[in-house]
């Protein structure tokens, strides 16, 4: 009995703390997206007749399937046409199942859906590393195979005929248009609760820095290529949950309802409706739906059929917001609201100060590293040993490889012989993302801040590398243990600006920052990983003499707390101030290794820079 009593206190505690977030992130819009659910559900009511209760549920089937699209478009931004595939394997799948056995409806569709994701994971894997031209032709051409094998399969599709489905009760009741309308709403309103849960959390914030800045997210250890896949999977999901319910509402599988046609339709709704907002997919069918109300017009003052009007229409529309650099519906809405001062406030948060755990210190030990291009070795057999609590500058002329060298140690290139060690651990074949869980992180040459999220938002990617409990499914559904975990994983990130002195702007836009707080946010957010080893690629670029003063000291912070410092950089003054070792590589090769003032007066470093000394030369 104590033991039932101690769970059901845990969880009276669990829904009151899930119920007073809930309150902390109510909003004016919260209110009237609920509004409108409501309005939604109500629609077969008030419209008292005025449109059919079957084009109404077929409306709240396709958007459901293009809210499940949007988690592609708008969290991946993988620019997906093949929803309408998924949603006829999912149509299919449910009818050959309902006509061969006695599986009940909601079974039905939910196999429909399982067979959509086995084909979402499929393309995902294969497009998983392209750009989106490719991802939008591969998944076009997916589109056309579907319908084609449909087409050449009678024996699969029910040839020019179809499947004819037989009706079975839906959730208990009759399956009415009516009933089956109302399930598309509600599934729908949570599709959409869940994209908007996706956004705000790990996953969405993981996607959004990958979609602005590949480079950087890799560098953080996003693991891009396995996001893309469960995000085409999740939408193949809610694609093939809609193919299997609405099929039961026409009663017949008909073939050419779900080719490349249908797959255009729904990515022209996510994009003129709002792909990253939660009803902008709806919105955007209902778009369409007023669209084939006025190609039915246009069809009557012409002798043609509207339905030669409707893709026509849909498709200038879609030209047009594309071409003038339109914003979507929803979100071009939400605009206008702001300009008008009823854009909600977020509510602020007390965060705690919660410091990552300490990592076991470990010497990062690069052997024999080296690296071809083509005629050009940019790095010869390099070795070296990062040691912790010390700073080792990497330096040398332009072209001498040290960003080569970095590569190296961060993963992102493979050396050609050699290896890198942390502690005992051979990192040497590891991807970037399995080096940054081992806490070895690094920063770009290159700007690497993801300038469409806040300050905050920035180094939670960061911080993301160090949580257990922040899954997709954990997200949506918001466990007590997820909630736990965020509230801790702000706290990190909180504490990652506090060392780099940028904690009063954490609720600011990364874009708002000047050109050295971004490269000191760059550096917050590698430090949210919780490293062990910290790689920094000239992160003087474009600081002045303040800027300069500013980022030896947290520099030199970082090395008292313990962490191995590799610091590639051509500002001999920031190097002078924090580095213990200097190692001076010219032409790929280490030259020369000791403390700064020795490498300053060596032999090497005036070759390395002026060129071999003259005889009698100074």
């Amino acid at each position: 009995m104590t033991a039932v009593a101690a769970a059901a206190g845990r969880t009276r505690g669990a829904v009151r703390g899930a119920l007073a977030d809930a309150r902390r992130g109510w909003s004016p819009y919260a209110t009237a997206g609920g509004a409108l659910a409501v309005l939604a559900g109500l629609a077969p009511f008030l419209l008292g007749g005025a449109i059919a209760d079957d084009t109404l549920a077929t409306g709240a089937y396709e958007a459901l399937a293009a809210t499940g699209l949007a988690l592609c478009v708008g969290l991946a931004g993988v620019p997906s046409l093949a929803q309408g595939a998924f949603v006829g394997t999912g149509a299919f799948a449910a009818a050959h199942l309902l006509r061969h056995t006695q599986a009940p409806a909601e079974v039905a569709a939910l196999v429909g859906a399982l067979a959509a994701t086995a084909l979402g994971v499929v393309i995902g894997f294969a497009v998983r590393s392209l750009d989106a031209v490719r991802v939008a032709v591969a998944t076009w051409l997916l589109s056309w195979l579907v319908a084609l094998a449909l087409g050449a399969l009678p024996w699969l599709s029910g040839g020019a005929q179809g499947l004819v489905v037989p009706t079975r009760r839906l959730l208990g009741f009759a399956p009415t248009p009516l009933v089956h309308y109302e399930l598309g709403v509600v599934l729908t309103g949570l599709c959409a609760l869940a994209l908007v849960a996706l956004r705000r959390g790990p996953f969405g914030l993981d996607l959004a820095a990958a979609t602005q800045r590949r480079p950087a997210a890799a560098a953080l250890g996003v693991p891009m290529e396995r996001l893309r896949v469960i995000a085409f999977a999740a939408s193949a999901f809610v694609g093939g949950l809609a193919g299997g319910l609405l099929v039961q509402l026409n009663i017949v599988a008909d073939p050419t309802a779900y080719g490349p046609l249908l797959s255009f339709e729904l990515l022209v709704a996510v994009l003129v409706g709002g792909a990253a907002v939660a009803f902008g997919p709806s919105a955007g069918v209902i778009v369409l739906g007023l669209i084939a109300l006025a190609a039915r017009g246009l069809g009557a003052l012409a002798p043609l059929s509207g339905s030669r009007f409707e893709p026509m229409l849909e498709a200038l529309l879609l030209l047009a917001v594309l071409t003038t650099g339109g914003s979507a519906l929803v979100p071009a809405t939400l605009d206008v609201l702001r300009r008008f001062g009823l854009s909600p406030k977020k509510p602020r948060r007390r965060v705690a100060h919660a410091a990552p755990p300490r990592r076991a210190a470990a010497a990062l030990r690069a052997r024999g590293l080296t690296k071809r291009f083509g005629a050009v070795t940019a790095a010869d057999h390099v070795s070296f040993e990062l040691a912790p609590g010390t700073v080792t500058a990497l330096v040398g002329p332009n072209g001498s490889g040290k960003t080569t060298v970095l590569r190296l140690l961060a993963g992102a290139q493979a050396p050609d012989c050699g290896s890198v060690k942390l502690g005992a651990r051979d990192l040497t074949l590891q991807p970037p993302s399995e080096r940054v869980g081992a806490g070895v992180v690094r920063t770009l040459q290159a700007r690497g801040t993801f300038d469409e999220l806040t300050v905050l938002e920035n180094v939670l990617v960061g911080v993301d590398r160090t949580r257990r409990r922040a899954g997709a499914l954990r997200t949506v559904t918001s466990t007590p243990l997820y909630r736990a975990e965020n509230d801790v994983a702000r706290g990190r990130a909180v504490a990652a600006l506090e060392a780099v002195g940028l904690e009063q702007k954490a609720e600011a836009q990364a874009s708002s920052l000047s050109t050295s707080e971004q490269r000191l946010l760059e550096l917050a957010a590698a430090l949210a990983t919780n490293p062990a080893v910290l790689l920094l690629d000239e992160p003087s670029a474009g600081a002045g003499d303040a800027d300069l003063q500013r980022l030896a000291r947290v520099i030199s912070t970082l090395r008292d707390r313990g962490l191995a410092i590799l610091l590639v950089e051509h500002n001999l003054r920031l190097v002078n101030e924090t580095a213990d070792t200097v190692v001076l590589l010219a032409n790929g090769r280490v030259t020369a290794t000791g403390s700064p003032e020795e490498i300053a007066a060596s032999v090497a470093a005036r070759e390395a820079y002026f060129g071999r000394d003259e005889p009698g030369g100074a």
